[in-house]
């Protein structure tokens, strides 16, 4: 219809997996955790680890991680159907079955990089290294860690040079703007 949005990039955020503090496992490919969600591996020493079951905790299929999940690493079709008790309704009860006592050994989950750091962190769980690259602040920032979710600002092409929202835009991009995102707990997305 003629209508052009103008997209202009400003935060990245990271979907990350983490397990518990004790697994020795420190990294995995998007393959392996394809088809440990997939239900192709089922232990930990299938991807270098202990001799113990993995269980893997999903999200509901209404919940944004769950959708990342669908994304990043595996197709709705193609992922397992999980037990009632390993999927768990709130972003916070994920971290919290992983890093409690029961089923901790083995378990893995998922979620955002933003949330498990600022708003639910425990140090009874650990971030996995995907491809051999650690979530951090500064590979979300550069974009090398693999699973990268951007934040854009859209706004209508058409919106004149002089527009509050082009002044908005700039302020969202300028280092005022980066830092004040970092202040909140967010990762600025190294500008180009």
């Amino acid at each position: 219809k003629g209508f052009v949005f103008e997209k202009t990039p400003y935060l990245n955020g990271g979907f990350v997996f983490f397990v518990n503090q004790d697994n020795p496992v420190d990294s995995l490919t998007v393959k392996q955790l394809h088809d440990i969600y997939a239900g192709k591996i089922t232990n930990w020493k299938e991807v270098g680890g202990a001799d113990t079951e993995i269980v893997p905790y999903q999200r509901p299929n209404n919940s944004g991680s769950q959708t990342g999940m669908y994304h990043y690493v595996i197709p709705e079709d193609e992922i397992m159907e999980a037990p009632i008790e390993m999927k768990i309704a709130d972003m916070g009860g994920i971290i919290d079955a992983v890093a409690s006592y029961e089923n901790s050994e083995g378990a893995i989950g998922y979620s955002y990089y933003y949330y498990v750091m600022s708003m639910h962190y425990t140090d009874q769980i650990k971030l996995l290294e995907i491809d051999g690259i650690a979530p951090s602040d500064e590979t979300i920032a550069d974009g090398t860690y693999p699973l990268i979710n951007p934040s854009y600002a859209i706004i209508s092409a058409a919106t004149p040079k002089d527009s509050v929202v082009r002044d908005i835009l700039a302020w969202l991009v300028s280092e005022e703007g980066q830092e004040t995102a970092r202040e909140a707990g967010y990762v600025p997305r190294l500008q180009k």
